[in-house]
């Protein structure tokens, strides 16, 4: 199920460039995890990243468990340190957008 009207749908995989997945994320879980990145995108518009990374972790919390963080910047420049959990970590490129997108799991 998909947080706030969000639904699955295909995914242009052209437009994402897979800079970092760990081990804890398999490639179904990047694959519906992109699906998810892409129809919040489609739905809330592009400027709106912060209700962008809401949708997602609340769906990776709903889907994979909670403690999930999703952070959203431009391609140059950006920065984000986090600590992972469980190898959970995946950060792609958003090359429409120009967007570098990282998620992980939360360490508890």
């Amino acid at each position: 199920m998909f947080v706030a009207g969000i639904f699955s749908k295909p995914i242009n995989m052209v437009k994402w460039e897979i800079v970092d997945q760990y081990a804890g994320i398999t490639d179904t879980m990047r694959i519906n995890i992109l699906s998810t990145l892409s129809t919040s995108i489609d739905t809330r518009g592009s400027s709106n990243q912060f209700e962008i990374c809401k949708d997602v972790r609340n769906w990776l919390n709903e889907t994979y468990g909670s403690m999930w963080g999703v952070a959203i910047g431009p391609i140059d420049g950006y920065t984000c340190f986090s600590s992972y959990y469980e190898s959970k970590y995946l950060t792609v490129k958003e090359k429409n957008l120009n967007w570098y997108i990282q998620i992980w799991k939360q360490t508890p």
